[in-house]
């Protein structure tokens, strides 16, 4: 979980997404799929969060310059795979976020209770809280909790020892895993309060339901709002469409006027043509043979004036 420096030059492109690819797969394996030793530790330890986080600042630092250089490619195919990549990484590393921030919130109440120097402080399990109600009670009944006492302080002594020396610490814990326990799970938390030997492992699964639940609900609410920006995105796509339906109807009507003009005017043109066809071809088939009557006698009177008139004598 140490912070990891980068091989080469900061400038390099293919060392800085080498490096951010190990933090990572280092990160993931730390928070996502980490065993429960690991979980337990990053929920008890302070100081081990504080270097994921740190390692989760840088990683986002690494990205933002990948994020930066991948501007500056020109190649439109390798620039798209580079955006594509950097987009995955950083949906990585917001999950990676919001798990430390789960773990952050699951060990903020035993954080505030123990001491300086005390890393790591194991988180109240079922069986300690059930412990430390048995040890803290002022007034113990012999018939009924004396018994049990020695089967449950067993591994409570060879876990945590330094358990014994803050009593107040643990009850102050085990009241608020408590609350938790009894928003999420009444039932069990009923069991564990009846100081029941088999019920030291049952809250086990409770921290793993507050983790799930808070990771569902967490998804939820990236869910709806992506829903609502999605139907934001149609109702503005929805009102644009209908805005450019509106200029385009102006633009039809105004064709349509136009054609209708164009429409009248050549409606006038034929009727000019036709008044003038009329003009030039007279009256019915009978002005037809006038004028040919007419042009018939105009030729012979041309023949009659260049051929036979210069023949006369007078």
């Amino acid at each position: 979980m140490a912070r990891i420096s980068t091989a080469g030059g900061a400038g390099a492109p293919d060392h800085t997404s080498l490096n951010l690819t190990r933090i990572l797969a280092r990160l993931n394996s730390i928070l996502i799929t980490s065993d429960q030793q690991t979980e337990h530790r990053l929920k008890v330890s302070e100081i081990e969060r504080e270097k994921v986080g740190t390692n989760l600042k840088y990683a986002s630092s690494l990205l933002t310059q990948l994020e930066k250089d991948a501007q500056n490619i020109k190649n439109l195919t390798k620039k798209q795979e580079a955006q594509t990549e950097l987009v995955r990484k950083r949906e990585v590393l917001l999950r990676l976020e919001e798990r430390l921030e789960e773990l952050n919130d699951l060990a903020h109440p035993e954080d505030d209770d123990t001491s300086e120097g005390e890393d790591l402080i194991g988180e109240d399990t079922p069986s300690e809280e059930t412990d430390s109600h048995t040890y803290t009670s002022p007034t113990p009944s012999p018939s009924t909790n004396h018994p049990p006492v020695p089967s449950i302080s067993a591994p409570f002594e060879t876990s945590n020892p330094p358990q014994f020396e803050e009593p107040t610490s643990t009850l102050r814990s085990r009241t608020n895993a408590s609350q938790r326990e009894e928003l999420f799970n009444p039932s069990l938390s009923t069991v564990t309060t009846g100081i029941s030997p088999r019920t030291s492992h049952a809250p086990v699964p409770t921290t793993t339901k507050e983790s799930l639940l808070t990771h569902n609900r967490t998804e939820q609410e990236a869910l709806t709002s992506l829903l609502l920006s999605m139907a934001s995105a149609l109702k503005e796509s929805s009102k644009a469409f209908a805005a450019s339906l509106d200029d385009e109807k102006e633009i039809l009507d105004h064709a349509g006027k136009g054609m209708d003009k164009n429409e009248e005017a050549l409606n006038a043109a034929s009727k000019k043509m036709g008044l003038l066809r009329g003009m030039t071809e007279g009256k019915g088939w009978w002005g037809r043979i006038m004028l040919y009557a007419w042009i018939a006698g105009l030729m012979v009177a041309a023949i009659l004036i260049v051929f036979v008139m210069p023949k006369l004598r007078f």
